[in-house]
C-alpha cells in the first residue's frame, strides 16, 4: 500500500475534528459503497454510449471525492464529465478507468486512515 498523501490526511483530520472518529468511519463506509455504485454506473453508461449518464455519475462522485481529499479522483471525474460533454466516448472510457484506478487506491488509504 502506498503512503496516504498529505492532502487526504488533512481532509480526513478535518472531518474527524468536526464529527469524531465514528462519524468519519461511517462517512468512509458510505463513500466506499456509494463510489462503487457510481463507478459501476459510469462504466455501464460509457459502455453503452450514454454520455449524459456518464457525466451525471462523474459529477456526483466528484464532490464527495474532493471532500475526502481525493483530489486525483475528483480530477479524473472532471475529465469524464468534460469528455462526456464533448461526446468523446474513447476519452470518457479512458478517464473512467482512471477514476476506478484512483478509487482502488483511495479505498486502501481510507481504510488505513480509519482503522
Amino acid at each position: 500500500m502506498s503512503e496516504i498523501p498529505d492532502d487526504v490526511r488533512a481532509a480526513l483530520d478535518g472531518l474527524r475534528s468536526l464529527g469524531g472518529p465514528d462519524l468519519l468511519r461511517q462517512m468512509v463506509i458510505v463513500f466506499i459503497d456509494y463510489s462503487a455504485e457510481r463507478i459501476q454506473a459510469m462504466q455501464t453508461a460509457v459502455a453503452t454510449g450514454d454520455l449524459v449518464a456518464a457525466s451525471a455519475a462523474a459529477h456526483a462522485l466528484k464532490g464527495s471525492s474532493r471532500q475526502l481529499g481525493l483530489l486525483g479522483m475528483g480530477d479524473a471525474c472532471v475529465a469524464v464529465e468534460e469528455a462526456s460533454k464533448q461526446g468523446d466516448v474513447a476519452a470518457a472510457r479512458t478517464h473512467t478507468a482512471a477514476v476506478y484506478a484512483q478509487y482502488t487506491t483511495a479505498v486502501e488509504w481510507l481504510k488505513a486512515a480509519t482503522a
